[in-house]
Formats: C-alpha cells, sequence, structure tokens
C-alpha cells in the first residue's frame, strides 16, 4: 500500500512533519508529568494596559478624540477644553478647572491623563512661598515637603467633602496625617488671606 502523503508531501515535509508531531507529543507528557511547570495565571493576569500603560496627553495639542477617550469626559466637555484652549490658553493642567463643567472631583479623575507643565510644577524650596490648602490642587499640594499623592488627594477629598479647613490643625482630620506631620507642614501651608 502506497503511503497517501506521498502525493501532497514531499520525503524532506514528511520528516519535518513527524518531528513536528513527535515534539508536540514530548511537550505534552513532559507537560502531563509536571517536568515542564504551569505558569500561574495571577503571573500572566497582572499585566493590564490601561493601568499600567496609561496614556498622557499634552493640553496645548490633545485632539477632540483623545479627550473623548478620557473616562469622564464627553463630546461636551472635549468641545468646552478646546474652546478654553483656543480662546485662553492652558498655563498648567489645573486651569482644566477654569473650564465649564470641570470641578475639583472631575479634576481628579481626569488629571492623571494629562502632563504636567507650567508653574504646577514649581517645587516648594523656601517657607516665604507657602500653599493654600484651601485652594491648592493635587500637584500644588504636592510640593509641600512630606505631602505625596496620597495625602494630596485625601486632604482634596476632605475639602469637597468638609469644605474649607478653618485651622491648620483641621489637617489631623485628614487620614494619613498626625502631630508629627503636622509639624513638619505648617511652616510651607496656608488658610488663605483671611485665616493666615
Amino acid at each position: 500500500m502506497k503511503n497517501p502523503f506521498n502525493y501532497i508531501l514531499t520525503k524532506n515535509e514528511q520528516k519535518i512533519l513527524i518531528y513536528i508531531l513527535l515534539l508536540g507529543v514530548l511537550g505534552m507528557v513532559l507537560q502531563f508529568t509536571g517536568l515542564i511547570a504551569e505558569t500561574p495565571k495571577s503571573q500572566t493576569d497582572t499585566l493590564s494596559f490601561e493601568e499600567d500603560f496609561q496614556i498622557k496627553y499634552s493640553l496645548q495639542n490633545v485632539t477632540k478624540e483623545e479627550l473623548i477617550s478620557i473616562p469622564k469626559i464627553g463630546i461636551k466637555k472635549a468641545d468646552d477644553i478646546i474652546d478654553y484652549r483656543e480662546n485662553f490658553g492652558f498655563q498648567n493642567k489645573i486651569d482644566l478647572m477654569k473650564v465649564k463643567g470641570i470641578g475639583q472631583k472631575t479634576y481628579l479623575k481626569i488629571e492623571p491623563y494629562f502632563h504636567d507643565f507650567g508653574i504646577s510644577n514649581v517645587i516648594l524650596t523656601n517657607t516665604n512661598n507657602k500653599i493654600n490648602i484651601n485652594t491648592a490642587d493635587i500637584l500644588e499640594l504636592q510640593n509641600i515637603k512630606g505631602i505625596g499623592e496620597v495625602k494630596a488627594k485625601k486632604i482634596i477629598e476632605y475639602r469637597i467633602n468638609s469644605g474649607e479647613f478653618k485651622k491648620i490643625e483641621d489637617l489631623l482630620n485628614v487620614s494619613g496625617i498626625g502631630e508629627k506631620t503636622l509639624e513638619k507642614i505648617k511652616i510651607f501651608i496656608t488658610l488663605g488671606e483671611n485665616n493666615e
């Protein structure tokens, strides 16, 4: 009886096919016997493109389509952002709060999608330049020595939920800020003109 593969494959192609099949069978045997370890699902599932590779845009040239791709920005807000840019320009990303319909809550959700630029990047280096904790955005708060992103967000959340700080000691009501932290940062902060 003639080999039916002779009509389809050459002798060399038949040898390659047999070799591939043997490798496949060997791989299954090795995996079945446990000689080849499986990659745990937890390792393969930990990579999330959206979380691990967050895209950041420049407010100076972001397009309407890119703006719409950001959560919490729809067509109307995208148009408002572009209109604001064309009429006034953005000096820093904090200016987003000057756009109609973008308050502090929305700003906190969308600001990670934009590159930092402008005066918000200035680091506080001397005690004469105090940060107003009643008006500062997340980036300005991070310029206070000892306040990172997490504490800055908590300060803003407290301000949104409880109103302005009446006295510096009110910072003790913010989760993560204790007496020691308050002592270190109080020379860097102000409550504004009226509550110095």
